[in-house]
């Protein structure tokens, strides 16, 4: 669908666009008033957003709904992939079914695209279980099959909610009056790899004593296949990178034909076309090996020159050498023809296998008093799976090798030769030292372990929550103060624990050892070549076990009602207080903490833990009501005061103010301006260091673009240890994927936030069952808590590209390999946590619902039917980022952008319609799903801010357009409680944008876009 504005839609577009462009969840606003509203009889109903009941009219904060069948009819049995596909999400990269990453096997919301830590997960208006030290919610223990609807707030309600609820709240309400037995049974599979995921409910519920009391049990059991990217194919299964190709075999979703460019041309004026290459690691099984001068080039000597030429490496440029597979044979190593190939080992959707039990029950003590309890146990298993480890770095050898030929052996008796002073050569645990004549040689070595075999990661995640309360009715102190009080007080308590093994990991101290001879005897490692023996492989495998715990509980009352009465209507109130513990510990294996670890991340131990305090209250007071225009006006404001006992926060406010104007039965307005705060988490505070891996450019190597690779630019690259010939070359970063080291600081403080929103909702009389909201929202965040400079890569480019001072902690953060100026283990970007940077966005969402009836069915069904259509989208007018707070200019304006500093697609359109058909027993669905399209950062960020913008046709697939998926699906009442139900998701079996160096994973933005094609899935239900 193309793109409209509106600013520049006609009249004609936009109704279209309200009936007919679709939505995947049925949102919507906050339930409006109808023609026939009676303020004397309204029914008075709780909203999220606010603890005030609502009386007929909109709420100031809107609210989406998304209702159990919206889950049913579209398949779903993890609810995060439903509301992620919502307008108002974004994709968590490192979350979800497509996460592939350690840690990991969560699933996470990332409302309005400020991160999963930044919204609040409620289960019946209550904190859920944390999964571990970031304290965000796993979706996954979130029972699909209970779910009675669920509604989403966007803006902050810290105020009402205390924090982490910056950019909003997702509150999940589960039935829990049920009566008899019902069985739910659903599997689903993709069209190309046939993979099932098998998904069994079973919940049981009654009432007792007489009516006075229910209880609910539900048994949940998921059983989710893992589908490989070599499984897949066709555009997932090469590690794609960008590169010049000949122009015949240019293509947007799989490798062409690499071009040779002649130096002083771009691939252009050389007759090729920016593309997608067959690249991969530069870390391959035969070994790639690096850190020896060129023939004649600086740093060499003749007896080196001689021994190089005589070894056949005479050709041998910046990215070293490698040996054919028996290792007997040295060559010129080549990219990207020896790249290694990470793709089809690793997994595009994680197996998952959860068993999870849920039970909710009341009892009515009287009439003034209902007591409550929740329980919930749940039990995932999620595997990660990933190609060979590798390990780099400068190792020793000796110089008489046995596994090498003569003239090798000479190549390396003349790197001994050439040594000046002492050379320390650290890895993992241990430190040698040589100096020349001593028989050891300094290589840099890149090597793909194939024979350890793959990388594998078992995450077993136990989650155990209990809730109690009591609530009920006070009455009322007199008939005109303090009336219909009710009260709600519970306590929660909930803890997960995670055990990671993980299978794959090598020692480097080990690596290091086994290279060397010991008393004369061969090295045990012949890593030259395909000839790692069992023995190599058992000296320097390491299995490795960590594990997570968390906890959470929360005590809380609260006290509502009608203050007192004006002239308008009654003063509705709500006060209460709470108290939370929230507490964290990661355990790392020992080998993983000493760091001698490569394949999964080594990081240090985390632990800590917060307490917080607060009150709160909030108040609704009507102002006019039943005039010409103004049928009922409206003020409310709410506060809250939190004292928490981190040095760096201690004791904030947080506060709202707002309105809602029902002008007429037809027409509602509403406003709310919110000062919302977030405290740092565990891992924000406590976090040891990590290493992680992200996706960056390094603007001192070959993939920056060639408009940013300026004088200015070189001489920071050498003043931050990048030797000078290397500068711009395939040498200094082999990999897309840049290691960097990231940790807590105990001195972190909140993050602050204002929210203001505004819109209307419209339910014309002259049109009955139409409903239309709009909003406009506006979320500013200062002292966002993030990495130094706000991540990798945003660090990597304030060094080289804005500060361009190499003494700036920007650039002080990064440590390079000092003979071939590559961030590669040992040597990291260290960048720890602090309040540095800020973000904000603003758009505007779009809800409408249409329902009607007709007098027409299908024969032998039904007589008549009914139409719901209903359409939500969001129009985003800004999303923008501020690295570092201390430099105000510099910004990101990521609207319609996706890149290494953007992250995931945030496109200015997203949405959706729905159209439900209901004859009968039969209901048919057809929806339709709508990404906009994004241009790359790399071209954007630049344009935007004024710099130096790179031409298009020197960048791959720069553009990624707008996607369109149309799902269909049914649900067929066979008898009374027997339904069967089914549907296809990605009916044109449309594939995602394919990227190349850009790409986080896959290939793709796999949180974003449908990676798995065309999806079937089909149930039935049974309730007796």
């Amino acid at each position: 669908m193309n793109k409209h504005y509106f600013g520049a839609a006609s009249p004609a577009v936009l109704a279209a666009a309200l009936l007919l462009v679709p939505a995947l969840a049925q949102a919507q606003a906050t339930p409006p008033a109808t023609a026939n509203d009676d303020a004397s009889t309204v029914e008075t109903v709780v909203v999220t957003g606010s603890r005030l009941a609502s009386r007929g009219f909109s709420a100031p904060t809107p609210v989406s709904v998304v209702g159990a069948e919206e889950f049913k009819l579209s398949g779903t049995v993890n609810a995060e992939q439903l509301l992620g596909t919502n307008p108002q999400f974004v994709g968590s990269q490192n979350n979800g079914q497509t996460a592939n990453t350690v840690p990991g096997g969560t699933a996470t919301l990332n409302l309005r695209g400020f991160g999963a830590q930044r919204n609040l997960v409620l289960v019946n208006g209550r904190r859920f279980a944390i999964a571990g030290a970031d304290q965000t919610t796993d979706i996954n223990t979130i029972p699909v099959s209970l779910i009675k609807q669920t509604e989403v707030v966007t803006g902050g309600s810290s105020a009402v909610y205390g924090s982490d609820a910056i950019t909003g709240v997702v509150n999940f309400i589960m039935r829990d009056d049920f009566e008899g037995v019902e069985i739910n049974g659903q599997t689903s599979w993709d069209s190309h790899t046939t993979t099932p995921t098998y998904n069994l409910d079973l919940t049981v519920g009654g009432n007792f004593a007489e009516g006075r009391g229910n209880a609910v049990v539900s048994v949940n059991y998921l059983d989710r296949g893992a589908i490989s990217r070599g499984m897949r194919g066709h555009w997932t299964y090469d590690s794609l990178s960008d590169g010049c190709v000949t122009a015949g075999s240019f293509s947007k979703s799989k490798a062409g034909v690499p071009l040779a460019i002649p130096a002083g041309q771009t691939c252009a004026q050389a007759g090729g076309r920016m593309g997608l290459i067959a690249g991969g690691s530069g870390d391959i099984p035969n070994g790639r090996f690096t850190g020896v001068p060129t023939v004649g080039g600086a740093g060499s000597t003749p007896g080196l020159d001689a021994a190089l030429i005589a070894a056949g490496l005479s050709g041998m440029g910046s990215r070293g050498f490698t040996f054919d597979t028996a290792g007997t044979t040295a060559r010129p190593a080549l990219t990207p023809q020896d790249d290694f190939n990470l793709g089809p080992d690793n997994y595009l959707i994680i197996p998952q296998k959860r068993w999870m039990l849920n039970a909710f029950s009341h009892y009515d003590f009287n009439s003034r008093m209902t007591g409550y309890v929740e329980g919930h146990f749940s039990n995932n298993v999620v595997d990660m799976q990933l190609a060979p480890t590798n390990i780099n770095g400068p190792f020793l050898f000796n110089t008489n090798n046995p596994y090498l030929s003569p003239q090798m052996q000479e190549v390396l008796r003349q790197m001994d030769l050439k040594e000046v002073g002492t050379t320390t050569v650290t890895t993992g645990t241990a430190t040698r030292t040589t100096v020349a004549g001593d028989g050891l040689a300094v290589i840099n070595v890149g090597r793909r372990l194939r024979e350890i075999g793959l990388r594998r990661n078992n995450a077993e995640r136990n989650v155990w929550r209990f809730a109690t309360g009591l609530r009920g009715d006070l009455g009322s102190v007199s008939d005109s103060f303090l009336r219909n009080l009710s009260y709600d007080a519970y306590y929660t308590y909930a803890r997960t624990s995670e055990t990671d093994h993980q299978e794959g990991n090598a020692s480097r101290s080990r690596f290091q050892a086994n290279l060397l001879s010991v008393g004369g005897a061969p090295p045990v490692l012949n890593i030259f070549g395909a000839n790692i023996s069992t023995a190599g492989v058992q000296a320097i495998s390491i299995a490795a076990t960590n594990i997570t715990e968390a906890e959470q509980q929360v005590a809380a009352a609260n006290l509502s009602g009608e203050a007192f009465s004006l002239p308008a209507g009654p003063v509705d109130f709500s006060t209460g207080f709470e108290w939370r513990y929230n507490s964290a510990r990661y355990t790392p294996d020992e080998f993983l903490r000493s760091g001698d670890v490569v394949g999964f991340n080594p990081g240090l131990p985390t632990g800590g833990s917060t307490i917080v305090k607060e009150v709160y209250g909030e108040a609704r007071v009507p102002i006019l009501a039943d005039l010409p225009f103004v049928k009922n006006l409206s003020a409310n404001g709410a506060f809250r005061y939190s004292d928490y006992n981190l040095k760096g926060v201690g004791g904030v406010w947080t506060y709202s103010v707002g309105g809602a104007w029902q002008v007429t039965s037809d027409v509602n307005f509403r406003g709310q301006f919110q000062h919302a705060i977030r405290a740092p988490n565990v891992g924000e505070l406590y976090g040891g260091l990590a290493q992680s891996f992200d996706a960056a450019t390094d603007p001192c190597s070959s993939r920056a673009p060639v408009a940013q690779q300026t004088a200015a630019v070189r001489a920071v690259c050498v003043a931050t240890g990048v030797p000078a010939a290397a500068v711009f070359t395939p040498g200094v970063q082999s990999n897309t994927i840049i290691g960097n080291l990231q940790g807590g600081n105990p001195n972190v403080g909140i993050e602050k936030s204002d929210t203001y929103t505004f819109g209307a909702v419209i339910t014309p009389r002259a049109l009955p069952g139409l409903a239309v909201s709009i909003d406009y929202f506006n979320i500013n965040l200062d002292g966002a808590i993030s990495a130094l400079g706000g991540g990798l890569n945003n660090t990597l480019n304030l060094c080289y590209n804005i500060v361009q001072n190499a003494s700036s902690e920007f650039c002080q953060a990064i440590k390079r390999n000092p003979v071939t100026g590559e961030i590669a283990p040992p040597y990291y970007a260290t960048i720890t946590n602090a309040n540095t940077g800020g973000l904000k966005t603003a758009g505007v969402d779009f809800v409408a619902n249409y329902r009607f009836s007709a007098d027409f069915g299908i024969p032998g069904l039904s007589q008549d039917s009914r139409f719901e259509i209903s359409t939500q989208w969001t129009w985003l007018d800004e999303f923008t980022s501020t690295p570092v707070q201390a430099f105000p200019n510099i910004k990101n304006y990521c609207v319609g952008a996706y890149g290494p500093t953007c992250g995931q697609p945030i496109p200015e359109w997203k949405g959706g319609t729905q159209v439900i058909w209901r004859t009968g027993p039969l209901t048919l669905n057809l929806r339709h799903r709508y990404v906009g399209e994004v241009m790359t950062d790399k071209y954007i960020l630049p344009k935007r801010a004024g710099g130096t913008v790179p031409s298009l046709d020197t960048l791959t697939n720069p553009k990624l357009p707008a996607q369109n998926y149309f799902d269909a699906s049914f649900t067929y009442d066979i008898v009374e409680n027997v339904q069967v139900y089914g549907g296809v998701n990605n009916i044109a079996d449309r594939d995602p944008p394919v990227l190349g160096s850009s790409s986080p994973s896959a290939n793709t933005y796999a949180a974003t876009y449908d990676v798995l094609g065309t999806t079937f899935f089909l149930g039935g239900k049974l309730k007796f």
